[in-house]
């Protein structure tokens, strides 16, 4: 399979799992004006565990674990924090990367869709955004954080919603997480910011 069919197979199975699951669906629709754009891909640690380290699926989230499985190699993968924020044991176990978005693997402006992958035991500490973000869990499980809110465990098919500039964070224990993750609203092309507490501790 070449590498623009991964790419249209993996697409094709996070429209499907969009339309899967109705909190996602109720979230944003679908974007009509997806372009795909050549990006050269950018290879971190984090792409090899998500091929053989992805915690456990179900039977309704494989096919889209293995399309993106299939599609590590060659992904713009990105960290969005440096060693001196998070530590280099942090960036070891993480990445994410632009599926479809204003600066993605595919164009559109409708909204944001990434996915992020943490290992087992990490604390990605409270951050915030401008745009509204619902999260889904793809593999593993994990614990998420939102201020002012109960901490919920998820696993494959669960979700959580996050409202604009609530901080919230995200913690794993015996398991990796695999997620994807859809964003509306203002901010789009912005990256999630560090809270002032998180940034100067």
């Amino acid at each position: 399979m070449t590498t623009r069919a991964l790419f249209d197979a993996a697409l094709a199975e996070t429209q499907a799992w969009h339309a899967a699951l109705p909190a996602v669906s109720g979230f944003v629709a679908w974007p009509m004006d997806l372009t795909y754009q050549d990006r050269p891909p950018n290879t971190l640690s984090a792409a090899g565990l998500v091929q053989t380290a992805p915690g456990g699926p179900t039977p309704a989230s494989t096919p889209l674990l293995s399309a993106l499985q299939a599609l590590a190699p060659h992904l713009e993968w990105r960290h969005t924090y440096s060693a001196d924020e998070v530590g280099q044991h942090f960036l070891d176990r993480f990445g994410w990367f632009e599926l479809a978005g204003p600066d993605g693997h595919f164009i559109t402006h409708q909204t944001r869709i990434t996915v992020g992958y943490w290992g087992a035991g990490l604390h990605y500490g409270r951050h915030e955004h401008d745009a509204e973000e619902l999260y889904t869990v793809v593999s593993g499980h994990g614990t998420f954080h939102l201020d002012d809110a109960p901490d919920l465990e998820l696993g494959p098919g669960d979700t959580r919603f996050h409202p604009s500039n609530q901080p919230h964070a995200l913690t794993t224990t015996d398991s990796p997480i695999l997620t994807l993750v859809f964003w509306r609203g203002e901010g789009l092309g912005d990256n999630p910011r560090l809270t002032q507490s998180e940034a100067t501790s």
